[in-house]
């Protein structure tokens, strides 16, 4: 054969996508071919641009078969197969082509390495390997309806490892709940007849995407149970995910009790260490957190991630600062912050804790530049996105530096207006904030609080601070979700009442902006509101208040 590499593909309804996966093998493959399973959209007339190998195909639930259609249309002899979602680094593919092309080779599948990404904005990733390359040359073909796997006819399959990553985004939030992949792929799933170990790990892996950790722990022990070989790369990965979930479902525990199976057995493995270190910080366990952290770091050259190359160098550093912060230890806390934040500048989070962590030592003015130039400067960083950076954080001084900065034309004007009013609120000037609120209409109220700057728990503190009938009914009238029915019945009728999850999560946050604010009567208010609810849900918040004080 003379062409030596086919990209195939299978797509439906992907136009949002098939472009930047075309783009970034055009030129550098062969020939691509795309099968198309019933798009309503753009997707065809997309494919056209790149490749006239352009397939109908009726969709019949197996993506085994489609796959092998798109196989018997290629001429390569090598093919290698995509979805719509991924995409490669140019320069990389044209190197992995090179040394496909130039070395002779026993196997006859490749894995493949895709880094998936992950969350609403793709700033965390997780790993996994998938048989993607095969020699065509008839004998090798899909099985299995969905996760399908690559089989040799007479069983002669020789697999090994190539240096190829395929960068996948069809895992981030946004996209799952767009496409309602779980729901697809659990039907798959559910209708294999005769399961295997395997079976049950996808099955598992579903209702961890929809967060049902318990039913995603029983699918994972029968899997578990059913292994052929513990040394299977799937197991390896259940066993991470399982310990994931039961952290989740707070069986941590157990969880430990199988990392403490695994660490020797899989002793190369930072997932393991990691997820202990983890759960030695929640405990607030830190000397032990931090010498398992420390010792990633200083060893991450051997260790290798399963799940998520984070665990080896970024997320350490994260849950450093944190544990060093909490110890006191300032330049240890600063060191840690600022390198997790060179690899990851999406996470306001932490810039929010590094530049409150500095306003402790340093002046404004020596703050106000170090924001100029570290943080302002960064392509990424908006004016918008700093000044909602400033507001998370847990010092006043930090929250009051949203006046100091010339926003100019980088702002719109409600925005303006609404950083206007949070710095009143900010200075405890309510008088001023309710004389702006009363002589403007509720448009502009709502304007306000849809800029998320002045935003809806400040009017709830200024409600409880000025104590008026009007506002708390104005209040109880605005749409939020989730609902907080029952807490706002807490706090401005003084019922006594059991709150949601999401309930206690606003009524701490509440909580702590009141002792930001350094007021004294909402801090007693809150006090008080604390007496009228459970037991349980008193410890919870006065462990969470006592956190936020340390």
């Amino acid at each position: 054969m003379e062409k030596l590499l086919s990209v195939c593909m299978i797509v439906k309804n992907e136009e949002k996508v098939l472009g930047r996966c075309l783009e970034s093998i055009k030129g550098i493959t062969d020939e691509i071919i795309v099968v198309d399973t019933g798009s309503t959209d753009n997707t065809k007339n997309i494919a056209f641009e790149y490749t006239d190998k352009v397939f109908d195909y009726r969709w019949e639930d197996d993506f085994s078969k489609a796959r092998n259609f798109a196989a018997s249309k290629a001429n390569g002899e090598w093919i290698l197969v995509m979805d719509a979602d991924e995409f490669v680094d140019r320069e990389s593919f044209i190197i992995f082509r090179t040394n496909l092309q130039s070395r002779l080779v026993k196997e006859n599948i490749f894995f493949v390495q895709i880094v998936n990404f992950l969350g609403k904005d793709g700033s965390s990733t997780s790993l996994n390997y998938h048989e993607r390359l095969y020699k065509n040359d008839g004998t090798i073909s899909y099985c299995r309806s969905i996760h399908e796997l690559l089989k040799h006819e007479n069983s002669l399959e020789i697999r090994g490892k190539i240096d190829l990553q395929i960068f996948h985004s069809g895992y981030m939030s946004s996209i799952v709940n767009e496409k309602n992949k779980s729901e697809r792929n659990l039907k798959l799933l559910k209708s294999i007849k005769e399961k295997e170990g395997i079976d049950y790990y996808f099955l598992g892996n579903e209702y961890y995407s929809l967060r049902d950790f318990d039913k995603a722990i029983s699918y994972y022990k029968k899997g578990y149970q059913l292994k052929e070989n513990i040394y299977y790369e799937w197991v390896q990965k259940l066993l991470i995910r399982l310990i994931h979930c039961l952290h989740y479902t707070n069986r941590d525990q157990e969880a430990m009790d199988i990392i403490a199976s695994c660490e020797d057995l899989f002793s190369s493995t930072v997932d393991f260490k990691f997820l202990k270190g983890k759960m030695y910080a929640n405990e607030w366990k830190n000397e032990e957190a931090i010498n398992i952290f420390e010792f990633i770091l200083n060893n991450r050259e051997k260790l290798h991630a399963e799940l998520s190359f984070d665990y080896l160098e970024q997320l350490p550093h994260r849950y450093l600062g944190e544990l060093y912060e909490r110890e006191g230890k300032f330049e240890q806390a600063v060191l840690n912050y600022s390198r997790f934040l060179a690899l990851n500048e999406n996470d306001d989070k932490r810039w929010s804790s590094l530049i409150t962590l500095l306003s402790k030592y340093h002046s404004k003015d020596d703050l106000f530049l170090f924001i100029q130039n570290n943080v302002l400067s960064r392509n990424t960083m908006t004016v918008l996105r700093l000044v909602k950076i400033l507001l998370a954080s847990q010092n006043i001084k930090v929250q009051r530096l949203i006046n100091v900065y010339d926003f100019k034309d980088q702002l719109t004007s409600v925005e303006k207006e609404a950083v206007k009013v949070k710095y009143m609120f900010l200075q405890k000037d309510y008088e001023r904030v309710v004389r702006k609120i009363n002589q403007n209409s509720l448009t502009y109220l709502n304007a306000l609080l849809a800029t998320q700057i002045f935003n809806i728990n400040d009017l709830i503190l200024l409600t409880l601070k000025i104590n008026d009938s009007k506002y708390k009914t104005l209040v109880s009238e605005i749409k939020i979700n989730p609902d907080i029915s029952n807490l706002l019945n807490l706090l401005f009728l003084s019922e006594r009442t059991k709150l949601s999850s999401n309930e206690v999560a606003v009524f701490t946050k509440l909580y702590k902006q009141a002792i930001t604010l350094n007021d004294t009567d909402l801090e007693k208010i809150f006090l008080r509101k604390t007496s009228l609810l459970t037991k349980e849900t008193q410890l919870k918040i006065k462990i969470k208040i006592k956190n936020y004080l340390m």
